[in-house]
């Protein structure tokens, strides 16, 4: 009875993707919100199309090259190797009706160093949503799931093993031409194993829950430009019992300007694009033994195009991170910088960026002497060689200043990137977070 039973669900599954491969498109328009325009145009610029599915995947190599210092001057003497990473990102869309959409993607990665082995590392990141649009109103739901090795923060530039299992859900509501409102919730839970560097435990100081709730009011002044105001709590609770002296709470009000082309508009003449939310944030700590912080907090990244072969941009972010330190429980991490690209040829270009970077602790609570001050330059040449392939060369030149003596440590690499084909997209729709 039970094989039976197999068989017939494995049947009625395979009659299904097949009249799903085989069904007659449709025509998906997505109600409108910014946010259901931006699904509709993820829909129809899928790579491919099969039956009602629509595929993106791609085959990338990254940062394939040299890198002078694989822990960025931590240790007592440089560790140089060679290195890449490889990637297939793949995201399959399935428009069910013409207002609910399943969006499903996986990133599988390896990353290889050739004389350090003890880093290579097999990577993978899941993400599934269902977007419904509706005439004035969007939601999206969904989750993740993700097991990478990568570096643990701005406080310690290490490579560590970590898992993260995330839910999430906003709702979009355009009360009228120029209003809307969104609710947005996230929720994270973080575990780095058994991971630790000096003799301390990262998985005690790091393991952890994170849940926010955003409460965000649009205003569009035009086609492109929208203010907002951003109200929103998050609270951490860490899994040890022994570290719950860490968990928190914060409270934030932001506020901010997006730039945003026109659906399917150039970059070229877009003119201003990107995204300004600054404000004020209070990190409270729970336990009495720690300080509270406060402060102005928040990201902006803007371009603008001059030109039109020539593009500058900006960029800026502040925010609470937790400390590996047992003087403190929390850090302010702060970093800003710039660029500058020039369009040699429809498909050649080139880039410059410079970065800065510092973390500021409260009271005593870092080691007496200890900075943590980043300068970084990067520069590169791009080439789409076709449609669906690139090539880019770069280079970075990072000087890390880790105590009060000034003496740098250097970390440099050349290298390239390649990819081919389409990772996909992803929705333009409200975000919160905190981060």
């Amino acid at each position: 009875m039970k094989i039976r039973t197999r068989n017939f669900i494995l049947i009625a599954a395979m009659a299904g993707v097949s009249w799903l491969m085989v069904a007659p498109g449709t025509a998906y328009g997505q109600g409108e919100t910014r946010a259901g325009a931006s699904l509709a145009q993820m829909i129809e610029s899928a790579r491919w199309r099969l039956g009602v599915f629509r595929i993106n995947a791609a085959l990338e190599l990254s940062n394939a090259g040299y890198d002078s210092d694989l822990y960025s001057g931590y240790l007592a003497e440089p560790v140089a190797d060679y290195t890449f990473s490889a990637s297939t990102p793949v995201q399959v869309l399935v428009p069910v009706s013409k207002k609910v959409v399943i969006d499903l993607s996986d990133r599988p990665q390896y990353v290889f160093y050739l004389d350090t082995p003890r880093e290579r590392a097999w990577n993978n990141t899941f993400r599934g949503q269902v977007h419904i649009a509706r005439k004035n109103i969007y939601i999206q739901a969904g989750g993740g799931m993700s097991n990478v090795r990568r570096r643990l923060s701005y406080e310690l530039d290490i490579n560590v093993r970590q898992k993260q299992d995330s839910l999430g859900g906003l709702v979009l509501w355009q009360v009228s031409k120029r209003a809307s409102l969104a609710f947005v919730y996230g929720s994270a839970k973080y575990d780095l194993g058994q991971a630790e560097f000096g003799g301390v435990s990262l998985s005690d100081n790091f393991n952890r829950k994170e849940d926010y709730f955003d409460f965000i009011t649009y205003i569009e002044a035009s086609s492109k430009v929208r203010f907002f105001v951003d109200g929103q709590y998050g609270s951490y609770a860490f899994t040890k019992v022994e570290f719950r002296f860490k968990d928190a709470r914060s409270y934030g009000v932001f506020g901010g300007i997006e730039f945003t082309p026109k659906t399917g508009e150039q970059i070229a003449t877009v003119g201003i694009e990107g995204k300004l939310r600054l404000g004020y944030q209070r990190f409270d700590v729970i336990s009495s033994s720690f300080m509270d912080g406060s402060g102005i907090t928040g990201t902006a990244d803007i371009a603008v195009s001059v030109k039109k072969r020539n593009r500058a941009h900006a960029f800026f972010f502040r925010g609470f991170q937790f400390s590996v330190f047992s003087g403190s429980s929390f850090y302010l991490a702060t970093a800003y910088g710039g660029g500058i690209s020039r369009l040699l040829s429809r498909k050649t270009s080139l880039f410059y960026d410079i970065s800065f970077g510092r973390n500021s602790y409260p009271g005593s609570g870092a080691p007496e002497g200890f900075l943590n001050n980043l300068t970084t330059h990067s520069f590169g040449l791009n080439i789409r060689l076709a449609r669906q392939l690139s090539l880019g060369f770069l280079g970075t030149l990072g000087k890390r200043i880790l105590d009060m003596s000034g003496r740098a440590r250097n970390r440099n690499f050349f290298g390239f990137n390649f990819v081919y084909g389409s990772a996909g997209g992803m929705v333009s729709a409200p975000g919160g977070g905190l981060r």
